[in-house]
């Protein structure tokens, strides 16, 4: 049986509120639907905070997809990344697969067993609730479709990408280089210019291009002091030592910690969204936290977390990165859509096509004043040879006479022809 959406909740901000150190006042829960009140009480919407059990297991398995991509890239170096972008262009492109290919990708991303347009309601309402969750904290979510005007986009999936995904589908000469232009114009003005490409140039032969861009700009409920910031010894990821500009606030936080690191979250603006930090124990490394992770410890950290009086020090920062996430993806359950011989995408333009390229690119920068960041990722959607067909199998047994011919292929002419009896 399959799991269905009865009220429409807000997935975001489970993935970005984790909030939640006196013995006295913890962050209050409650019970009836699993979700935690992380805003002030005129900023709610009334179905905001109520999240059905199928909704509560979509948002844990989501979450668990995010830990898991995380994990694949975060190598040795700082590093940033959008899994909520990378849910976005992943369930856009499930709606143009088919068989395979679209379980795979809805697994994938924790919608497994769920009816694919409920979970295009459930995101469409993330889109909205996005923009008036928190009237100090700006979220947008974008979506594009950069179309080959040599093909057109299926009838109910243009449909479904308009209504359900706010998406704008624009038809370009892919051999002009204006759309090059066009395109990464698109990520710059979506991003406020933090991501101002994606792309260097258009690829002729490409059917489309499939787009999300997420912008957060959030300023922090309690600012930093920038008289506060001092140049600080940090020690690197290797034991190499470096210096930062040290942000410091001596503040009431939540806060908590195990065995295996302590955790501070920081609100934004009302209160609506906040940054979550995980800072390993003595001994412990980073690699230890994130092996330490996985959706229940991630669903049940806030509630663990109490208010303290917190001597902070936090870093003031800039990452940007370029992922690949081809071979990540496929990796993480859904390889069908990158093989142009298994890739099934019957719904979503004229032609066989597969996904050629997915990469993203993402930046943020911390501040005394609060955080900005930006995410763009791109799936970049190319022609299959046509899908060969299993040949019928036929008996033909020359034991008696016939007859045969050569033929031009080209005109057609024959130039012999015979016949064999057998004598």
């Amino acid at each position: 049986m399959k799991k269905t959406f009865k009220n429409i909740a807000m997935m975001a901000l489970a993935l970005l509120a984790l909030s939640a150190c006196s013995s006295t006042k913890k962050i209050s829960d409650d019970k009836s639907n699993g979700m935690t009140s992380m805003t002030n009480e005129d900023d709610i919407d009334p179905g905001f905070m109520v999240l059905s059990d199928a909704q509560y297991d979509l948002v844990k398995r989501n979450n668990q997809f995010a830990l898991n991509l995380f994990s694949e890239v975060k190598g040795v170096g700082s590093s940033v990344i959008s899994p909520m972008s990378v849910t976005y262009l992943m369930s856009m492109l499930a709606n143009g697969a088919e068989g395979v290919t679209r379980e795979e990708i809805m697994a994938a991303i924790g919608a497994k067993d769920f009816d694919i347009d409920e979970m295009n309601a459930f995101y469409a309402y993330l889109m909205r609730r996005a923009k008036t969750a928190d009237k100090q904290t700006t979220l947008n979510i974008a979506n594009y479709i950069a179309l080959n005007k040599e093909f057109k986009l299926k009838k109910k999936f243009a449909s479904t990408i308009a209504d359900s995904y706010q998406g704008s589908v624009e038809a370009l000469d892919f051999n002009d280089s204006k759309s090059t232009t066009r395109i990464n114009g698109w990520c710059s003005e979506h991003t406020d210019n933090m991501i101002p490409s994606i792309i260097d140039q258009v690829n002729p032969s490409a059917v489309a291009y499939i787009l999300n861009a997420i912008y957060f700009n959030g300023t922090w409920t309690d600012k930093f002091d920038k008289s506060n910031t001092k140049k600080e010894q940090f020690n690197g990821f290797t034991r190499d030592i470096n210096y930062v500009d040290m942000m410091h606030r001596n503040a009431k936080y939540y806060y908590t910690s195990n065995d295996v690191y302590s955790a501070v979250t920081l609100p934004y603006g009302s209160g609506t969204y906040s940054m979550t930090v995980l800072l390993p124990n003595d001994g412990k490394f980073v690699t230890d936290v994130t092996k330490a992770l996985n959706a229940d410890t991630l669903a049940s950290l806030r509630r663990n977390m109490e208010e303290c009086i917190v001597d902070l020090k936090l870093p003031r920062f800039t990452t940007e990165m370029k992922l690949s996430l081809k071979d990540i993806v496929a990796r993480l359950g859904a390889p069908a859509m990158f093989d142009a011989s298994r890739a099934d995408f019957s719904s979503f333009a004229n032609g066989n096509v597969y996904v050629s390229e997915m990469l993203q690119k993402a930046k943020i920068e911390v501040s005394e004043e609060g955080t900005k960041a930006a995410a763009v990722t791109m799936g970049m959607m190319k022609l299959t040879a046509m899908r060969p067909q299993e040949p019928r199998r036929v008996d033909f047994h020359c034991d008696h006479p016939f007859v045969y011919l050569i033929q031009d292929n080209y005109t057609g002419a024959i130039l012999f022809m015979g016949q064999f009896t057998g004598k």
